[in-house]
């Protein structure tokens, strides 16, 4: 299946969902977030143009992130769409605040240590694709 079929199921499956949820307006909203999350995500796989990328990213800001764990690996995964298409300023502009975030919270002495593996972890991954994108390597 194409890009674009993909999208258009994607699509029709958000509709119906989003009727089927009526007055409910956070099933709506999680219906519309996941939508988006799995365009964004077959964007990246089907290696789409960064126009392209960049459009379902903007969505995903719009409607939002259900959690703080989403928000890391979905801005990851755009970051990554940015690398591929060689957008290597636009990846940073993601990266780098998450870094900075991670960086923050793990100064705290008493951030759990749940959220702090959590934070250390991404903080590895962002790390890494920032010194990529810094590198100018595409992926």
């Amino acid at each position: 299946m194409s890009f674009e079929e993909a999208v258009r199921e994607y699509r029709q499956i958000e509709t119906e969902f989003v009727e089927r949820a009526g007055d409910n307006e956070s099933h709506v909203v999680k219906t519309r977030r996941r939508i988006t999350e799995w365009l964004l995500r077959h964007a990246h796989t089907d290696e789409q143009p960064h126009e392209v990328c960049r459009e379902i990213w903007h969505e995903l800001v719009q409607r939002g992130f259900s959690d703080i764990e989403t928000r890391y690996r979905m801005s990851g995964i755009y970051a990554r769409c940015c690398q591929m298409n060689g957008e290597f300023d636009a990846g940073l502009a993601v990266t780098e605040p998450l870094i900075a975030e991670s960086e923050q919270r793990l100064a705290d002495p008493t951030l759990p240590p749940n959220p702090r593996a959590f934070y250390e972890h991404e903080l590895a991954i962002d790390r890494k694709i920032r010194d990529e994108l810094k590198a100018g390597i595409r992926r």
